[in-house]
């Protein structure tokens, strides 16, 4: 076939174009794979929770919201035990389709960065976004000797500890322990709720949890104390309550704080785990959400993702340098 001039122009100018393409992009293939894909979830979802509590709340409340920005039915699957690791575990097993979400605690993640636990590595698991919540404090009851730190670090006798599970709390509070000398021993309970139970009953002198929820009622009904938290600064609601770092301790604490982690199995594609991103998004943002949040007093903050990455690279120095605390009360 004959090709004339004007042609030869067009012909030259099309090579040009694509040689551009290629050089700005690498290859057709990378080309083609940075091309947006369009997915939508087509059968009914699961979020896996590793236990009940503020997750199974939210987690609950999810299955009413995000069916309207993803269009599928949402339900929870609660696997227990090991430190939230089985949920992790089966999370780990699932399906890299887009129906299966986490919410799991950061310690859960943090955790299994420190423990050999199973042949997979828990980095493997994208982190597609993560909530923030209130500090953790830590609570005793109204007739314990025990109404304040300085009683505590004045103590003779044995400081008794009441665990829910394996509480990432208990690393902070076991390194200051141990650095003043402060006698204890710990109990683990089945649940939070079972751990504040013990505290006012009497057996047990101390326990931890959030500053939300149940929590924040108990302690303003007076069924609780809060002793100190761990924060930057210290609570409006409580405000008579000092901040670890008042107390004489690292001033790093600060960043070791309570944050919900919402994943997805390794190997889901990016553009599923963005189009998931996004519903759960606007369903956090949803007013529904937000009025339901406030009327229960369970923030659902969205934390940005440099700010969650740098609290689990804290975390993990944090395990990592505290081992001993780790493999003993972990």
């Amino acid at each position: 076939m004959h090709c004339n001039e004007s042609c030869s122009y067009r012909v030259g100018t099309v090579i040009l174009i694509v040689f551009f393409m290629v050089f700005s992009t690498g290859s057709f293939n990378e080309a083609l794979a940075a091309q947006p894909e369009s997915w939508k979830p087509s059968k009914p979802m699961k979020v896996i929770l590793s236990g009940r509590g503020a997750y199974d709340l939210i987690a609950r409340h999810l299955a009413r919201v995000l069916p309207d920005y993803l269009g599928q039915k949402l339900t929870v699957q609660v696997v227990e035990g090991a430190q939230g690791f089985n949920a992790m575990d089966v999370l780990h097993g699932s399906s890299p389709d887009g129906h299966t979400i986490s919410l799991l605690g950061v310690a859960t993640y943090v955790g299994l960065t420190t423990k050999s636990l199973y042949s997979w590595n828990v980095r493997d698991i994208p982190v597609i976004m993560a909530l923030d919540a209130p500090p953790y404090g830590i609570f005793g009851a109204p007739k314990s000797p025990f109404l304040s730190y300085r009683d505590i670090v004045n103590t003779k006798t044995p400081i008794r500890v009441a665990l829910a599970g394996a509480t990432f709390i208990v690393i902070p509070l076991i390194a200051d322990f141990e650095k003043k000398g402060i006698p204890f021993k710990f109990a683990r309970f089945k649940g939070v709720e079972d751990a504040k139970l013990a505290v006012l009953a009497g057996n047990a002198d101390l326990t931890s949890g959030a500053l939300t929820g149940i929590n924040t009622k108990q302690l303003k009904a007076g069924d609780m104390t809060l002793l100190w938290i761990y924060g930057t600064k210290r609570d409006a609601e409580f405000p008579n309550a000092p901040t670890h770092f008042e107390l004489g301790m690292p001033k790093e604490w600060s960043d070791y704080t309570l944050t919900r982690l919402i994943q997805v199995p390794p190997g889901t594609p990016a553009h599923i785990q963005n189009t998931l991103r996004e519903g759960l998004i606007k369903a956090f943002k949803d007013k529904r959400t937000i009025e339901w949040s406030e009327k229960i007093d369970t923030p659902v903050d969205l934390l940005p993702e440099a700010e969650f990455k740098q609290r689990i690279n804290f975390l993990v120095k944090a395990f990592k340098e505290n081992q001993k605390i780790v493999e003993a009360y972990y």
